[in-house]
């Protein structure tokens, strides 16, 4: 890995791990701000939502994100694209009695964009916890 690629990877890497809090605390100015204006969110069951719709749906979560993690996190950079992949753990609680972790496999693919990294498509797929 060059170092060029190497910084690349912590610039995804530290965008990756805002991304996380912006979603635990449902802060979707601050999410929307590290997403393309083209971004796609895509499920394993074939839904696909934009950006407005993805925000709005984090907006919408009706459980409170107690925790939120990244795991097995790999970059691989070509060229003004970086894929991210991994496996996001969460743990979450609605009202006082429901609470549960959800593990979810996802690739983020980044984009330079007018010198910025922007996660341009978002795959998800939950796994059983």
């Amino acid at each position: 890995m060059s170092d060029i690629e190497g910084d690349i990877e912590q610039i995804v890497l530290g965008i990756e791990q805002k991304v996380f809090t912006a979603i635990q605390r449902k802060d979707v100015e601050l999410l929307g701000s590290f997403l393309s204006e083209d971004f796609v969110h895509r499920t394993s069951n074939g839904s696909e939502s934009g950006k407005d719709d993805f925000l709005r749906s984090i907006s919408a979560m009706p459980v409170e994100v107690v925790s939120i993690r990244g795991e097995h996190q790999r970059v691989d950079v070509y060229g003004e694209v970086a894929v991210l992949t991994g496996v996001q753990h969460a743990e979450w609680r609605q009202g006082d009695d429901v609470k549960g972790i959800s593990s979810v496999a996802f690739t983020d693919v980044f984009a330079l964009r007018d010198g910025k990294w922007l996660m341009a498509l978002a795959y998800s797929m939950d796994l059983e916890s």
